[in-house]
């Protein structure tokens, strides 16, 4: 059951670095001890980037102006921790599943890219097509609180 592959949506980086969501934080523990393997394209990993920048910069904007320090270093460290050792793929498919947010798409892709059966998410456009995604590809959309418990239930 080890190394089990994963795509995991921008959402779940942000809420468990930033928010400290403990289920996300959980999947960034199985993630450390090879349990899992996060699996990213391109496209995935400048979103997260860029969004994980935008969030530091308003951050900083906001403390600087009440004269505080903002903690940039030990939130870079656990976003550089979850990166480490990604498995990396081309972005080869281009779907259309998510008419609503077409950037959502890209998730979609990357688990079909890479036959990966576990879609990480909390995100509303993705749940709403999670039954056109088991049926068609076999991929289960799940949160980081349901992987987690299936996971340790060994029900995946």
């Amino acid at each position: 059951m080890d190394n089990i592959k994963v795509v995991v949506d921008t959402n779940i980086f942000i809420n468990g670095i930033f928010k400290q969501d403990q289920f996300a934080q959980a999947l960034f523990q199985l993630k450390s001890t090879n349990k899992i393997c996060f699996v990213m394209n391109k496209e995935m990993q400048n979103e997260l980037l860029i969004t994980f920048c935008t969030i530091l910069l308003e951050a900083y904007k906001r403390r600087a102006k009440k004269g505080e320090e903002v903690g940039i270093i030990p939130l870079s460290a656990s976003l550089s921790k979850c990166l480490w050792q990604v498995r990396e793929v081309d972005h080869i498919i281009h779907t259309d599943f998510c008419k609503a947010d077409k950037s959502d798409n890209k998730f979609i892709d990357c688990c079909i890219d890479d036959d990966v059966k576990y879609l990480i998410t909390q995100d509303q456009h993705i749940n709403e097509i999670a039954r056109t995604l088991k049926k068609s590809y076999n991929i289960d959309v799940l949160s980081p609180f349901q992987f987690y418990t299936k996971y340790k239930a060994k029900t995946l």
